[in-house]
C-alpha cells in the first residue's frame, strides 16, 4: 500500500509539473504572440499615419496659390500646435518636412518638393518619402476643360506629353493593328468625363474587349496611373481664368508693361508695334520685361515673331489674340520658354493672298497660307483655338504647337481636305521651367513613393527640420 501511494504522489508530481510546464509554454507562447501582434498592429498604425501625413501635406501644398519663397524645407503644422507632432485618432501620430528640392532637374525641379513623413505608434516609427511637383498649365501638351472630340486621337495621332481633359476624350482606330493606333505618352481624364472608343464604347481601360484601339503605349498604358487615369481630379479652369484676369484688371500684383496695339512682332529684344496701319512704329524694349499686356479694345490683337527672344517672356492679350504667322519663343533655356495667354480665344486669320482681302505691308502682313510653327505655351482659360475660316488654305496644311497648348473648348481648324491640322509636341524642359505668372493648377503630381527609405547621413527628418 506504501509503494502505491508513493507511485501515485510521484506520478501526481510528475503531472503537476508537466502541466506547470505547459502552462508556462502557454504563456510565454500567448505572450510572445501578443508582443508580436502588437508589433505588427503598430507597424501598420505608424505606417498608416505617415501616409496620411503625406496626404494631408499634398492636400496644404494643392490649395497654395504660390510657392512659399524662403526655398527652405519647413515643418508641417496643425493651428496652435508648435511641436510638429500631429495626433491621428487611433492610429498614433505623424510629423512632416516638406522640403523644396532645388538644384535638381527633370520633374524634380519646377518647384518640386521632397514630403517626408514619419508615423509613430507605440514604439514603433515608419517613415514615407515622397517627390511630387506642382502642374502648370505649362506641363502639359493639351489642356482641354470640355471634351477631346472625335477626330482628335485618330490613327497618325502621336502627342509626346501629357494630355488631360475635364470631359470624355475620344479614341478611334480604322487599322487591322496597333501600329498606327493613337499614341500618347500620359493620359487622363475625370469620372464625369471618361474615355470612350470607337463604336460608343465607354471603357477605363486603353483597349475595351472586342475594340480596334490600342491607346499607345499600351503596355505603359495598361499599369495606370500615372500613365492612364481615368478617374483623375478635375483641373479648375476658372481659376486659371481669375488668375490672368487679376494681372490684367492689376488686383494680382506683377511688373508688367502695358501696351495698345493691333499688330505686334518679337523682334529679339524688342517688341514692335502699331496701334494701326497708318500708325507710327512704337518699339518696346525687352530688357528686363517678362510680362506684357495688350490692349486692343475689343479687337483682336495679331502677334508673330520676327526674331526670338533671348529670355523668357509672357504676353497676354486683354480680348482675342490673333496668330498672324510662325511663332518662335525659343527652346526652354534658350530664350523660352514664351508664354501666350488670351482671354478671349486664339484665332488663325485667313491669310490674305487666299481671300484676296488687303493686308498690311511688309513684315506686318498675315503669313498663314502655309503650315507653320508655334514655339510657345498657348493659354486660352475661357475659350478655344480655332481658324477664322476652316476650309481656309484650300490645301491642309500643319501648324504645329510645340510647348503647350490650354483651351477650354477644342475649336475648329479644318473642314474636309481644307484648313489646318494640328500637331502638339510637348517640349521636355517645361518639366523644369514654367513661363513667367503661369498660375499653380492646384494639382500635384507625384514622382517617387519611397516606403522606410535607407539611412543617409543628413536624410532624418528631425535633422532637416527647422
Amino acid at each position: 500500500m506504501k509503494s502505491q501511494r508513493g507511485s501515485a504522489l510521484v506520478m501526481v508530481v510528475g503531472v503537476a509539473s508537466v502541466l506547470f510546464i505547459l502552462t508556462g509554454v502557454v504563456y510565454t507562447y500567448f505572450q510572445m504572440n501578443a508582443r508580436t501582434t502588437r508589433f505588427q498592429m503598430n507597424r501598420i498604425r505608424a505606417a498608416t499615419a505617415a501616409e496620411a501625413g503625406t496626404a494631408l501635406a499634398l492636400h496644404h501644398l494643392s490649395s497654395l496659390e504660390a510657392l512659399p519663397a524662403s526655398g527652405q524645407p519647413y515643418l508641417l503644422q496643425m493651428e496652435e500646435d508648435s511641436s510638429g507632432w500631429i495626433d491621428l485618432a487611433d492610429c498614433g501620430k505623424f510629423y512632416v518636412v516638406i522640403d523644396p528640392l532645388d538644384g535638381f532637374g527633370g520633374h524634380t525641379s519646377n518647384g518640386a518638393v521632397e514630403v517626408r513623413s514619419r508615423g509613430l505608434a507605440g514604439d514603433i516609427t515608419r517613415d514615407v518619402y515622397v517627390r511630387a511637383a506642382p502642374a502648370y498649365p505649362s506641363s502639359y501638351a493639351l489642356l482641354v476643360d470640355d471634351a477631346i472630340p472625335a477626330g482628335y486621337f485618330i490613327d497618325g495621332r502621336m502627342v509626346d506629353g501629357s494630355v488631360h481633359s475635364n470631359g470624355e476624350i475620344n479614341f478611334s482606330s480604322y487599322s487591322p493593328d496597333s501600329t498606327d493606333d493613337p499614341y500618347v505618352s500620359m493620359v487622363s481624364t475625370t469620372s464625369q468625363g471618361g474615355f470612350r472608343f470607337s463604336g460608343g464604347v465607354s471603357s477605363d481601360v486603353p483597349h475595351p474587349e472586342g475594340s480596334s484601339v490600342w491607346v499607345r503605349p499600351y503596355s505603359r498604358h495598361r499599369q495606370g496611373s500615372p500613365y492612364w487615369q481615368p478617374n483623375s481630379p478635375e483641373i479648375d479652369f476658372s481659376r486659371m481664368a481669375d488668375h490672368f484676369r487679376g494681372i490684367v484688371n492689376g488686383s494680382v500684383q506683377s511688373d508688367a508693361v502695358r501696351i495698345s496695339a493691333e499688330r505686334v512682332l518679337i523682334e529679339g529684344q524688342r517688341l514692335l508695334y502699331k496701334e494701326s496701319e497708318t500708325s507710327v512704329e512704337q518699339v518696346l524694349s525687352l530688357d528686363h520685361v517678362n510680362l506684357v499686356i495688350v490692349r486692343n479694345g475689343f479687337s483682336p490683337v495679331m502677334i508673330k515673331t520676327v526674331r526670338r527672344p533671348d529670355h523668357s517672356l509672357t504676353i497676354i492679350a486683354s480680348n482675342d489674340m490673333e496668330i498672324g504667322g510662325g511663332i518662335d519663343g525659343g527652346a526652354t533655356g534658350s530664350g523660352g520658354p514664351m508664354g501666350l495667354v488670351t482671354l478671349g480665344n486664339f484665332i488663325i486669320p485667313a491669310d490674305p493672298d487666299e481671300t484676296g482681302d488687303e493686308d498690311w505691308s511688309g513684315r506686318w502682313e498675315i503669313e498663314t497660307d502655309g503650315g507653320f510653327l508655334i514655339r510657345a505655351c498657348l493659354v486660352a482659360p475661357s475659350g478655344t483655338f480655332k481658324a477664322q475660316t476652316p476650309y481656309i488654305p484650300s490645301d491642309q496644311t500643319r501648324v504645329t504647337v510645340t510647348g503647350s497648348l490650354v483651351e477650354r473648348t477644342m475649336g475648329r481648324l479644318s473642314s474636309g481636305n481644307s484648313g489646318y491640322q494640328l500637331g502638339n509636341t510637348w517640349e521636355q524642359g517645361l518639366g523644369a521651367l514654367h513661363p513667367p505668372y503661369f498660375p499653380l493648377l492646384g494639382r500635384w503630381n507625384v514622382y517617387s513613393w519611397i516606403i522606410d527609405p535607407p539611412e543617409q547621413e543628413g536624410f532624418e527628418i528631425e535633422d532637416d527640420a527647422i
